[in-house]
């Protein structure tokens, strides 16, 4: 059986090259496909709160195994360490939550400039059969 502290440090180091890939490929969809620089962001901050997230649970989940397990603690969730985690991840939770309905504000704003915008209309050019062509 792995050392909790082994265990903890081999499953961070992979969560961050994890989620590093993920934000480089995030940034460079929003790049590819010519998102405004907002929602780019937004989309960032969105996956960046996710990874943290993701790695306060991670801190929780170890800490309460090495609690319950090694320490033979009865109530790991009455450790102050374990409250200060989950009263983390309740705020990260939020941020996430407020991340989230400003992206989606944000598309739709984006979304109703563009319908706004009437495209430019050609006239189609007449050839010498009289056939129409653009």
């Amino acid at each position: 059986m792995m050392n909790p502290v082994e265990l903890w440090n081999q499953v961070k180091e992979t969560f961050y090259s994890t989620m590093e890939v993920v934000i480089e490929k995030a940034h460079k969809l929003a790049t590819k496909t010519k998102e405004s620089a907002e929602v780019a962001k937004l989309k960032i901050d969105i996956k960046k709160l996710e990874m943290r997230i993701a790695e306060k649970f991670a801190e929780l989940g170890s800490k309460v195994y090495e609690l319950s397990y090694k320490a033979g603690e009865q109530n790991p969730l009455s450790n102050e360490t374990v409250k200060t985690l989950l009263s983390e991840i309740a705020t990260l939770d939020s941020n996430l939550t407020q991340a989230q309905a400003s992206l989606e504000e944000k598309l739709a704003e984006e979304k109703q400039q563009k319908e706004g915008e009437s495209p430019e209309v050609t006239e189609p050019k007449e050839t010498e059969e009289g056939a129409e062509q653009e």
